[in-house]
């Protein structure tokens, strides 16, 4: 018989290629493109990775007897475990209700290839309408692997089964046409645990065989590879084209939520460059502005650092602590109680705001800065009834009363409001809703934004439309600077100072919906204040910045990135809060005071000792 040509070689394997024009390259991955390794070894086969979305399954057989039996071991056969009952039957079924759906069934050839596929050929004939081949397009491909035949018998079987090889030598260009996917043992090209990442030797030498097979215009995945979040994120940025695992919820997941666990800021921005003649002083603190990052822990900060092509104004800052968020009642706080603690100094229950795990009142910054003669301000990109700014001027035991918070707003002597939720506020109380008695207090109400920018009213009770609020990535510009400016200029000249809290209030809403680009978004404009703040104290000389957060949001993992390109990819733990002590930044005069680790009660107690030097 005349020697098969060679089509590819493996020196040309092991090469590091160029790619073809024609060469397949993946560059977005979905759970359609896992495939769940030795299926029928778990603890439901077929069906936890069907119903997962996953794109390819794989069963090991044997002929026994006529039939088809999975088994990864002939000690393991069982009459009730055969390929027709575990895969054939139920994915007929599947296939009659999902119109839609695609898939990879990968039947592995145990032994003797001449026993099998006659078999697959009889049993596989109920799916022959689904097929997926040359000019037959279809939803289910046919792909033997295992003790496949050699390459000159390949041709002589049905064209909806292919191959798949762990090898590229000894094809025609006829056998070639027969190969459905190649597969190569991990460990040919390196060891590794799955731990950490792969050196450039290594990716150079495993991205040679990739390419190959790309430029072959075959897919290729890798057998034996580690089965961690590290592996799974190595072979995709390899560009492997399928993902095997044994965990199938967990890569289920991981490539569900992708799509929303990576982010690239398009461009940079610009920080500011603080002098720090002022820092770190010990004299008279005028203006205080505390800046409330909401669910905002150090990954939060460092995946806007490494959006933001490794710059931060909030890392401008030199002096830095840490504050332990627990709330009297749990190991992990909530909005309410956090904010209650640095606004007044007392833990107290989660849901409670502005009182004690009594119920008792508690007085806040802001109340004892009024009474220092200071100008104040509540300025938030949320609902004014949110946790937060209510924390300075309401008391309730349920955050949720958002009608009788927003009553309690009449009693408080902050000059300046801004948030949302103008719902909240019309509400009769005895006959008069809080916007009324605001009105009678001399407040003027402004519903729109660009008319509370130019208002050069004393006190304001601002109250946007939530579309004013929206998040960042949806359009709602620079609200939070320009409020930032508008109040610092109406305070400057204040005889006694200002205090004034302003809150990036959405870094939480993108933890909890384990968005990533939410969260940066939303970080990286908080940020902005932050560098405004850092500017205005700078130019003032007698103003303190106070940056830190209620609590961390999301349990937010960084798991890959690059700073030149302004990339992260995160990974979120929950979609709630958790007890992760938070950074406190300083920046001012007595800055040096917020260093070290404490409770977030001493947020209180250090600014509250500040108004009292006055």
């Amino acid at each position: 018989m005349k020697k098969s040509t060679t089509l590819i070689t493996l020196a040309a394997l092991l090469s590091g290629v160029t790619l073809s024009v024609n060469a397949q390259v993946k560059t977005a991955y979905t759970v359609a493109d896992a495939h769940s390794h030795n299926d029928y070894k778990n603890s439901i086969p077929f069906f936890r990775a069907y119903e997962k979305g996953f794109g390819s399954i794989e069963a090991d057989c044997y002929a026994v007897n006529g039939r088809l039996m999975v088994a990864h071991d002939k000690k393991e056969i069982n009459a009730k475990r055969s390929l027709k009952i575990l895969y054939i039957d139920p994915l007929i079924e599947k296939f009659k209700r999902d119109p839609q759906r695609h898939l990879r069934l990968l039947i592995e050839i145990k032994e003797d290839h001449k026993a099998v596929l006659p078999l697959v050929i009889k049993e596989l004939k109920p799916l022959e309408q689904y097929f997926d081949y040359e000019g037959h397009p279809g939803r289910l491909s046919i792909v033997m692997t295992g003790a496949v035949p050699p390459p000159v018998e390949m041709t002589s079987y049905p064209a909806w089964i292919s191959f798949d090889v762990d090898h590229m030598n000894g094809f025609t260009p006829g056998q070639w046409k027969k190969i459905g996917l190649v597969s190569f043992p991990f460990g040919k090209y390196m060891h590794w645990n799955g731990k950490g990442v792969l050196n450039s030797e290594e990716i150079a030498r495993i991205k040679g065989g990739i390419d190959s097979v790309h430029n072959a215009g075959k897919k290729i995945r890798f057998w034996e590879t580690p089965d961690t979040k590290s592996s799974w994120l190595a072979l995709i940025r390899l560009g492997v084209d399928v993902i095997g695992t044994d965990k199938i919820e967990e890569l289920g997941d991981f490539l569900d939520k992708k799509p929303m666990s990576e982010y690239t800021a398009p461009q940079p921005y610009a920080i500011y460059k603080p002098t720090y003649k002022s820092d770190g002083t010990v004299k008279k603190v005028k203006n205080i502005i505390l800046c409330i990052g909401d669910g905002m822990g150090l990954s939060q900060i460092y995946s806007t650092y490494t959006a933001n092509r490794g710059q931060l104004n909030i890392f401008q800052m030199l002096n830095i602590g840490f504050s332990v968020t627990n709330s009297a009642d749990a190991y992990i706080t909530d909005s309410a109680a956090g904010a209650t603690a640095f606004a007044s100094g007392q833990k107290t229950n989660d849901r409670a705001v502005g009182v004690d795990p009594a119920g008792k009142p508690l007085k806040s910054l802001a109340d004892y800065s009024a009474e220092a003669g200071k100008k104040t301000a509540d300025i938030v990109a949320c609902e004014l009834t949110d946790a937060t700014p209510a924390a300075f001027y309401a008391h309730d035991l349920e955050r949720s009363h958002s009608a009788a918070i927003a009553n309690q707003i009449t009693s408080s002597p902050i000059d300046i409001f801004l948030g949302s939720s103008y719902k909240d506020f019309i509400w009769p109380v005895n006959g008069e809703s809080p916007i009324g008695k605001m009105k009678k207090r001399g407040y003027t109400v402004i519903r729109n934004f660009d008319e509370f920018l130019n208002s050069s009213a004393p006190k304001i009770l601002g109250l946007m439309d939530d579309s004013v609020t929206r998040p960042k990535m949806e359009g709602r510009g620079n609200y939070l600077p320009l409020a930032f400016n508008k109040v610092t200029q109406a305070f400057k000249n204040a005889p006694k100072g200002f205090f004034m809290m302003i809150e990036g209030s959405q870094i939480d809403h993108g933890g909890h919906a384990n968005n990533l680009k939410q969260v940066i978004t939303e970080n990286s404009d908080f940020d902005r204040v932050v560098g405004e703040a850092l500017k205005f104290a700078d130019e003032d000389g007698e103003t303190l910045v106070i940056v830190t957060a209620d609590h961390e949001t999301g349990g937010l993992t960084l798991l890959d990135g690059s700073i030149s390109k302004g990339y992260v990819w995160g990974d979120f733990s929950t979609n709630d809060h958790t007890g992760t002590p938070v950074p406190v930044f300083s920046y001012g005069p007595h800055s040096l005071d917020f260093r070290g680790v404490y409770s977030n009660t001493e947020i209180f107690n250090k600014i509250k000792a500040l108004l009292e030097t006055e």
